[in-house]
C-alpha cells in the first residue's frame, strides 16, 4: 500500500500567508517578486550596455591604430543583425584595441550573469536580488527546484515574452526600431507577471508550468498542508477501486501547494495499476517509422526510375551537338547553328565549351553569334565571362599594337555580352560578383564600347576594383530594401564599389542609398540629385564631381578629396567628413546641419548661405571661405582657421568660438562715400542681431576695426566698452 514520508527538516521557508507586516503578505510578496525581477532586468541590461557603451565611446574618440573585431564579437555581429533589421553596412569590422576588449566583456559578462543566477535558484532556490528581498523559489515536492525545474520556469518567464515581444516588433510595423522592442519586451515581461497575480493561488503560469512557487522567508520549516485521508476511505481504497483510489491520493497530494511529500512507496500491485500494463500500442511510434522509410524509398526509386532516362537524353543530345560543332561544322552556318542549339539546351556545360570558342575563335563574324549564345544562358555565364575579361585584359597590355586587333574585338564582345546580361536580368542579381572586371569606355578604336546600364536594377552586385570610367548609369537602382520592403535592414541589396575605376562615370539621379565607394576613383564624375544617403566614400578620389542637390545626408567622407567639387545644395546632414579635402570645392546652399567637418580641409570653399548648424568644424581649414550668409548657430569652431575669411551676414549665434583665427576675417563690407576734394569717408555699417551675444573672447588674432565692429553688434569681448 502506498504510503507517504511527512519528515521536514527544511531550510528556513514559510508561506507568504503566514508573514505580518504593514503590508498584506500577498501584496507583500508582489511586490518584491516585482523589485526583484526589475533588478534582475537591470543586471542583465547593465551587463550589456555598459560594457558596448564604454566600448563605443572609445571608438569614436580614440586615436589608437585600428585592428580587425574579435572573432566572437564579429560572429555575435553577424548573428544578431539579421533578426533585429540591423544593416550589415553598420557592422563593425575595425575598432580600437580597447573596444576589442571592452566589447568582448560584453558576451562574457551576460553569460556569467545569467549562468549565475541558474546556478543560484538550482541551488539556493534564489538569485541575488531575490536573496535580498527575501523571497525564494521552491518546488511543490521539494524545497529546492531540481535543475530541470529551473531551466523550464526561466524559459517561460524570459523567452516567451521576448518570443511575444518579438512577433509583435514585426508585425505591428514597428521594425526595425530597437527602441520599440525594448519598450514591447519590458510591456510583455510585466505583463507576463501580472497574469499570475490575478490568479487565486498568485502563481504565475510559468511556475505553474514548471511546478514552482515563489514564497517569502522567515526562520523555521516549511509549512505542511498534507492531511492523510481517513481510515474508512483507505479501507475503503483496498477492498475497492485501487487504481481510482491511488489516482486521487496521488492527485490530492500533488496538488497541496505547500506540502511536505518526500516520497511514496508503492507495492507491485499498487505500481502496476499506476504505470498501468505493457501495450503493443506502445511500438506504433516505431512501426510507422519503418513504414515511412520504406514508403520514401519507393517513391525515390520511382523518381530515379523516370529522372534517368531524361539525364541520357539530354546527355546524348549534348554529345551530339559537340560533335556538330568540333568535327562536322564546316561553314559558318554549321557553327552558328550548332552554337545556337547548344544555348537553347539550357545545358550547364555548354557555358565553358561556349566561352573558350570564344576565346579561340579567329573569324571575327563568330563573335557575335557567340555573344547571342551566351546572352541566352543569362546569370550563370557571368563567372566565365569575367574570367576571360581579365584575361584578355592581360594579353591587350603584353601583345604588341599590331597583334591586338583580334583580343580587341574579343574583348569587346565579352563586355557587350556582360551588359546585356546585366540588363536582360535586372533586378535579379544580388549575388552577382564583378570584382576585377575591365567595363570601361574606349572611343574610335575597333574595340569601342560604353557600358549603358541606365534606369537598370542592379542592386547587390559586387563591382570590387573594378574599371567601369565612362559608364552611364543614370537613374539606375543600386540598392533595394530587400523582401521585407524596409530599409536600413539586414536583408537590404547594396552595392559595393570599393577600389573601382569610376572616372566620369553617370550617376544621375541613381539610388546609392548605403553603396559603398571606399578608395573610389570619382574624378569628375556627376553624382547630381543622386539619393546616396548613408553612402561610404571614405578615402575616394571625387576631385571635380558633381553632387549638386544629391542627398548624401549620414554619408562617410572621412579623407575624401573633393577639391573643386560642386556639391550646391546638397544634403549633407549629419554627414562625416573628417580629415576631407575641400579646397575650393562649391557648397552653396548646402546643408551640413550636425556634419562632421573636424580637421577638414576647405581652404577657398565658397559656403555662402548653407546651414551648418550645430556642425563640429574643430581644427577645421577656413581660410579665405566664403561664408556669406552661412548658418553658423550651436557650430563648434574650437581651434578653426579662419584666417580671411568672409563672415558677412554669418549667424554666430552659441557657436563655440575658442581659439579660432580671425586674422583678416571679414565681418562687413565698408561702405565708402567720396567727399569734397580727395577726402574719403567711411561709412559705419547698420547695426543687425548677428552676433548679439556671441562670445569673442577667446578667439585670436582680433584687428581694431573687427572688434570695434563685433562690440557695436553686441559681440561680447573684454575690450568692449559700455556704451557697445
Amino acid at each position: 500500500m502506498a504510503q507517504t514520508s511527512d519528515s521536514q527538516p527544511i531550510a528556513a521557508q514559510v508561506s507568504a500567508a503566514q508573514v505580518q507586516g504593514r503590508l498584506s503578505a500577498a501584496h507583500s510578496l508582489s511586490l518584491r517578486r516585482l523589485v526583484a525581477w526589475g533588478l534582475e532586468v537591470g543586471l542583465l541590461v547593465g551587463s550589456i550596455a555598459l560594457p558596448w557603451g564604454a566600448g563605443e565611446l572609445v571608438r569614436r574618440h580614440s586615436t589608437a591604430e585600428l585592428v580587425p573585431v574579435n572573432l566572437a564579437v564579429a560572429a555575435a555581429q553577424g548573428a544578431i543583425a539579421r533578426p533585429l533589421g540591423r544593416s550589415r553596412q553598420r557592422l563593425v569590422t575595425e575598432v580600437p584595441p580597447l573596444t576589442n576588449l571592452l566589447w568582448f566583456s560584453t558576451l562574457v559578462l551576460p553569460g556569467a550573469l545569467v549562468g549565475s543566477q541558474l546556478y543560484g535558484l538550482a541551488t539556493r532556490g534564489k538569485t541575488w536580488p531575490k536573496g535580498w528581498l527575501g523571497i525564494q523559489v521552491v518546488a511543490s515536492d521539494r524545497p529546492l527546484p531540481s535543475a530541470r525545474k529551473v531551466l523550464v520556469r526561466e524559459l517561460g518567464r524570459w523567452g516567451v515574452p521576448a518570443v511575444v515581444a518579438y512577433g509583435v516588433w514585426l508585425g505591428s510595423g514597428a521594425f526595425p526600431s530597437l527602441f520599440w522592442l525594448g519598450g514591447l519586451s519590458l510591456v510583455c515581461g510585466l505583463g507576463a507577471g501580472a497574469i499570475g497575480q490575478t490568479s487565486r493561488s498568485r502563481r504565475s503560469w510559468y511556475d505553474n508550468l514548471a511546478g514552482t512557487r515563489v514564497v517569502l522567508l522567515r526562520g523555521g520549516q516549511i509549512l505542511s498542508r498534507y492531511y492523510p485521508a481517513p481510515d474508512n476511505q483507505s479501507s475503503g481504497s483496498l477492498n475497492g477501486d485501487t487504481s481510482t483510489s491511488l489516482t486521487s491520493s496521488l492527485a490530492r497530494l500533488t496538488s497541496k501547494e505547500h506540502g511536505g511529500l518526500r516520497a511514496i512507496v508503492l507495492s507491485p500491485a499498487e505500481s502496476a495499476v499506476v504505470l498501468g500494463p505493457r501495450d503493443w500500442r506502445q511500438h506504433l511510434p516505431v512501426i510507422g517509422a519503418l513504414a515511412g522509410m520504406v514508403v520514401l524509398g519507393v517513391l525515390g526509386a520511382v523518381w530515379l526510375d523516370r529522372r534517368l532516362p531524361q539525364a541520357n537524353q539530354r546527355d546524348a543530345l549534348f554529345l551530339a551537338l559537340v560533335e556538330n560543332l568540333s568535327r562536322n561544322a564546316d561553314s559558318f552556318s554549321d557553327r552558328q547553328a550548332a552554337a545556337l542549339a547548344l544555348a537553347s539546351s539550357q545545358d550547364s556545360r555548354a557555358i565553358p565549351l561556349l566561352v573558350d570558342m570564344l576565346a579561340q575563335t579567329s573569324d571575327p563574324s563568330l563573335l557575335d553569334t557567340l555573344q547571342q549564345a551566351l546572352v541566352t544562358l543569362g546569370p550563370p555565364a557571368i563567372p566565365h565571362l569575367q574570367r576571360l575579361n581579365l584575361a584578355l585584359a592581360n594579353d591587350l597590355l603584353a601583345l604588341p599594337p599590331e597583334q591586338r586587333l583580334l583580343p580587341q574585338l574579343r574583348q569587346r564582345t565579352v563586355k557587350q555580352t556582360l551588359t546585356k546580361i546585366l540588363v536582360l536580368h535586372s533586378g535579379n542579381l544580388s549575388q552577382v560578383d564583378l570584382s576585377g572586371t575591365n567595363l570601361s569606355y574606349i572611343i574610335e578604336s575597333p574595340d569601342a564600347f560604353t557600358m549603358v546600364l541606365e534606369q537598370q536594377h542592379l542592386a547587390g552586385i559586387t563591382w570590387r576594383n573594378a574599371v567601369l570610367s565612362g559608364a552611364r548609369m543614370r537613374k539606375a537602382k543600386l540598392f533595394d530594401p530587400g523582401a521585407d520592403g524596409r530599409q536600413n535592414t539586414f536583408d537590404d541589396w547594396t552595392t559595393d564599389f570599393s577600389g573601382s575605376d569610376l572616372t566620369e562615370v553617370s550617376l544621375v539621379a541613381a539610388h546609392l542609398r548605403h553603396t559603398v565607394f571606399r578608395n573610389t576613383s570619382l574624378l569628375r564624375a556627376n553624382l547630381s540629385n543622386s539619393l546616396a544617403a548613408y553612402a561610404d566614400f571614405s578615402g575616394a578620389n571625387a576631385s571635380s564631381a558633381w553632387f549638386i542637390a544629391a542627398d548624401v545626408s549620414h554619408g562617410k567622407f572621412n579623407g575624401t578629396s573633393l577639391v573643386g567639387a560642386d556639391l550646391t545644395d546638397a544634403n549633407l546632414t549629419q554627414a562625416s567628413l573628417v580629415d576631407a579635402r575641400l579646397r575650393q570645392a562649391y557648397l552653396a546652399g548646402a546643408t551640413l546641419t550636425s556634419a562632421d567637418l573636424t580637421r577638414a580641409d576647405l581652404a577657398d570653399a565658397n559656403l555662402s548661405e548653407a546651414n551648418l548648424t550645430a556642425a563640429n568644424l574643430r581644427q577645421a581649414n577656413l581660410t579665405q571661405v566664403g561664408l556669406q550668409g552661412a548658418d553658423l548657430s550651436q557650430a563648434n569652431l574650437e581651434g578653426a582657421n579662419l584666417a580671411g575669411a568672409n563672415l558677412e551676414g554669418a549667424v554666430l549665434a552659441k557657436a563655440n568660438l575658442a581659439g579660432v583665427n580671425l586674422a583678416g576675417a571679414q565681418f562687413f563690407t565698408p561702405e565708402r562715400s567720396q567727399g569734397d576734394g580727395f577726402v574719403t569717408t567711411i561709412v559705419a555699417p547698420e547695426t543687425t542681431e548677428l552676433l548679439v551675444g556671441v562670445d569673442f573672447s577667446k578667439v585670436l588674432n582680433l584687428e581694431g576695426e573687427q572688434l570695434e565692429y563685433i562690440c557695436s553688434q553686441g559681440g561680447v569681448h573684454l575690450a568692449c566698452r559700455a556704451e557697445f
